[in-house]
């Protein structure tokens, strides 16, 4: 390929994809990225950050006499600590055939649409796997497979039930794309049953979700899916979620809850059954007890759909072409604006304070082939395409974690 080519795509990407462009589209496309948002943390120790968080009140209080006194309680600092996130690391990368360029006679137009096309698609495809993340329990699997009961199969069951409580959410959102590489493990062996498997094909039938990989695996066989080399072992290095978060009993930010009694959820509720007005409101008052009135509430759009179902029925109209039937999307119950999103299990709602939960990164997105090497795309050896990698450290975080509570397993 010609040294002008290469040039010219280039001074496309740098002009148009600069690290805060590449940021800008990451946030802007997706509801839950967009009012999450990004900052900086208080301080960076390599690849920790530290934030500082509350936990409680404090003591020191006195009630005294008109007379004064000599004997008040002593002063007492507000109970405050500091989190420790570890910044996770999100990669991706892009490749481009030399022809699609050629093709283009080097028009800087012509040229700027075939790297935009490749390169928001990328984008795109990030930033729906670190949603998944966001909106699941940081332990960095996806599903659950189920016993194929048979002879050995390249089909594989998704579990529709279960503590992971995901099946159909990782096919029909796409969680698991065809192309995408994964491990089938157990918690201590995250590739036991299967160990780089590519996804060739996947239905999302509702009743009956099922992916097709391209190794054979033993008859009896179940475990957990992963993205391949997204968990060694034990170690997790996915994104915390809201599920995780949202928890009495986990560890968040390095910091035990029964270290800091005030480090945990206002309440988890995973009862199942079904979601109703009365009981968005009995969450949302669990929430305010803790003293933070929630103004997210974060669910899927069968929820959405279901309280709409509910509500519709109590709403009356001046007429057949003034109906308002609900946009799927959000409703309003009281002064908390439930949203939904299409990545969210379908029955989970997570209440929250925007204020209180936010993502934290060091840098903003940037390109890993620039940053360590002479350009952001590279020749990859023994082929026609160019090569180049994003790469974000970034994280989920919270300086109050009692604002948040949720509901899990809804009908």
């Amino acid at each position: 390929m010609p040294a002008t080519d290469i040039t010219v795509v280039e001074a496309t990407l740098k002009e148009g994809w600069t690290q805060d462009n590449l940021e800008v589209q990451f946030l802007k496309d997706d509801e839950l990225m967009k009012q999450l948002g990004v900052k900086d943390p208080d301080q960076m120790i390599g690849d920790v950050a530290l934030t500082a968080i509350q936990t409680g009140r404090s003591g020191g209080f006195t009630m005294v006499p008109p007379t004064g006194s000599r004997e008040t309680n002593p002063p007492d600092g507000q109970n405050t600590n500091q989190a420790k996130w570890t910044l996770r690391r999100a990669f991706n990368s892009i490749e481009i055939d030399t022809a699609a360029i050629k093709r283009t006679g080097n028009n800087s137009q012509a040229v700027a649409r075939v790297v935009d096309t490749e390169v928001s698609g990328k984008i795109s495809d990030t930033q729906k796997q670190i949603v998944r993340q966001l909106v699941t329990d940081q332990s960095g699997f996806i599903c659950a497979i189920k016993k194929t009961g048979g002879a050995k199969t390249k089909v594989l069951e998704l579990a529709i039930t279960g503590a992971l409580g995901l099946g159909v959410e990782a096919t029909r959102q796409q969680w698991l794309p065809i192309g995408q590489v994964i491990d089938i493990g157990t918690e201590e062996e995250e590739a036991k049953a299967a160990d780089g498997a590519e996804i060739t094909a996947y239905s999302d039938l509702e009743t009956k979700p099922t992916i097709t990989i391209n190794k054979e695996v033993e008859k009896e066989t179940e475990g957990n899916i992963s993205i391949k080399n997204s968990r060694s072992g034990k170690t997790s290095f996915s994104i915390n979620g809201f599920r995780n978060m949202a928890s009495l009993t986990s560890t968040l930010g390095e910091i035990k809850p029964e270290a800091e009694p005030g480090w945990v959820a206002a309440f988890a509720d995973a009862t199942g059954g079904a979601i109703t007005r009365q009981r968005v409101i009995k969450g949302r008052r669990k929430v305010r007890q803790k003293g933070v009135n929630p103004d997210w509430g974060w669910t899927s759009l069968k929820q959405v759909e279901a309280l709409e179902n509910e509500t519709y029925p109590q709403v009356r109209f001046q007429g057949v072409d003034g109906q308002n039937t609900g946009d799927g999307e959000s409703i309003m119950i009281g002064n908390l604006r439930v949203q939904a999103h299409e990545d969210c299990p379908d029955g989970d709602f997570t209440y929250a304070k925007k204020d209180n939960l936010f993502m934290i990164r060091d840098e903003k997105p940037y390109w890993l082939t620039q940053k360590y090497g002479n350009g952001i795309l590279m020749p990859q050896a023994n082929s026609t395409f160019l090569y180049g990698s994003l790469e974000w450290y970034v994280e989920l975080a919270t300086n109050r974690r009692n604002s948040l509570g949720q509901f899990t397993q809804l009908a």
